[in-house]
């Protein structure tokens, strides 16, 4: 069995150690590495490698731009946001900056299955606001093929 190597970054330490208890409980997943910021996890996942990045939206230096950090050249770990904010603008802002999925906080009943599903290459949205994303990401890409026809 394949082991997915998970990086949790949320600054609320309840979350933080809920999510590494749900995760590490999974025998799929290993935590390999906690961060309480942005900063924090891009140097996390610099020093451990991982595959999959849970990554809170809104803590210092999280979301949009730690997520575009996380998804540089070298070789990337799937970022997968997680958030309370479920609004079509929070889920649109973390594709455009890289992430594969964003899930609802205080989800957790098939986070494991989730992360498991981003790591073979799935993109998850869990949250109410996906449908709403997808179709302004569609209306983006529509809009910038007619400016880009001469």
């Amino acid at each position: 069995m394949i082991t997915i190597r998970v990086v949790i970054a949320d600054d609320d330490d309840d979350v933080r150690d809920a999510l590494v208890e749900v995760v590490g409980a999974d025998p799929r997943l290993v935590v390999v590495g906690t961060a309480r910021s942005g900063d924090e996890a891009v140097a996390v996942c610099a020093a451990t490698r991982p595959d999959v990045v849970l990554l809170d939206v809104r803590m210092p230096g999280g979301g949009p731009e730690a997520a575009r950090r996380l998804t540089g050249p070298r070789p990337a770990p799937a970022v997968l946001a997680i958030s309370a904010q479920t609004g079509s603008a929070s889920v649109v802002a973390m594709l455009r900056a890289g992430a594969v999925g964003y899930l609802t906080k205080g989800r957790l009943t098939d986070l494991t299955d989730l992360v498991t599903r981003v790591a073979e290459g799935h993109v998850v949205l869990a949250v109410p606001g996906a449908a709403d994303a997808l179709r302004q990401l569609l209306s983006d890409v529509r809009d910038q093929d007619r400016t880009d026809v001469p």
